[in-house]
């Protein structure tokens, strides 16, 4: 009986570990080497006669990789994060330039080109020259998620983030209203511009605000609005860059 009783419960404990080695954990299929932390320096100046006065700030958000080429790669983040707004500045005040800058998981820089950006729906593309190794693209999903969907969301809320570890937050889809999806996780400010990815770590959204005062409630970008954004954006920019070569090697001939 002893035992009978001693190898049951060996076949238990090796099923179970088994199991749980069979089982990925959310580091090996969730897309994080697509993360990028994204800083915009903003210059202002101010001039009151003859004289001028300048000053700045600067501001963080998150970021995700959609496409890595032999000359860059193309990521994307909220419309706010990649791009000022010049008719919030009142009394004179003037944008005088922007910079934007990516860091990689793993702690490198690069200056970001802006490409595109819709403020209708808070979405920017951007390009990052030479952006090209020990990175990973995310992936679209070939569907929307549907209400009830397991989902995860990789960002730097508040700028929490350090070499090779950035927080990554579970959830709930929870429907669409317009242009607009919704889902359940915790968000602050430093999340906006972050991807939202399903279960299988493949991208249906783009974080840019959350609920004042409930800030477990997030709204995101619309899967289908996103896809269609990204492949025109991309298509667009890979068309530009054909013509400004096709001209300079004709001017080259001449």
């Amino acid at each position: 009986m002893y035992r009978a009783l001693t190898l049951t419960l060996f076949i238990l404990s090796a099923m179970l570990t088994t199991s749980c080695g069979l089982k990925k954990t959310a580091s090996e299929f969730l897309p994080r080497k697509s993360y990028v932390y994204v800083q915009k320096t903003v210059k202002l100046r101010k001039c009151l006669d003859d004289k001028c006065m300048e000053g700045g700030f600067t501001a963080s958000g998150s970021g995700f990789i959609v496409k890595i080429t032999y000359e860059g790669s193309y990521i994307m983040t909220a419309s706010h994060v990649c791009v000022e707004d010049k008719n919030q500045y009142i009394g004179g005040v003037e944008v005088v330039s922007e910079n934007v800058l990516v860091e990689t998981l793993d702690g490198r820089t690069y200056t970001a080109e802006v490409l595109d950006h819709d403020p209708d729906i808070d979405i920017c593309l951007m390009f990052a020259e030479n952006l090209t190794s020990k990175v990973k693209a995310a992936r679209i999903a070939d569907s929307a998620p549907k209400e009830g969907d397991k989902v995860f969301n990789i960002a730097s809320p508040y700028g929490i983030h350090y070499n090779n570890v950035v927080p990554i937050f579970e959830g709930r889809y929870i429907g669409i209203k317009g242009k607009q999806s919704y889902y359940t996780f915790d968000a602050a400010p430093g999340s906006s511009g972050s991807m939202i990815v399903n279960d299988k770590g493949e991208l249906i959204g783009l974080l840019h605000s959350v609920f004042i005062k409930m800030n477990v409630v997030v709204v995101s970008v619309n899967y289908d609005d996103l896809k269609a954004f990204a492949h025109k954006g991309i298509r667009n920019h890979k068309k530009d860059r054909y013509n400004k070569i096709l001209l300079l090697d004709t001017k080259l001939k001449l």
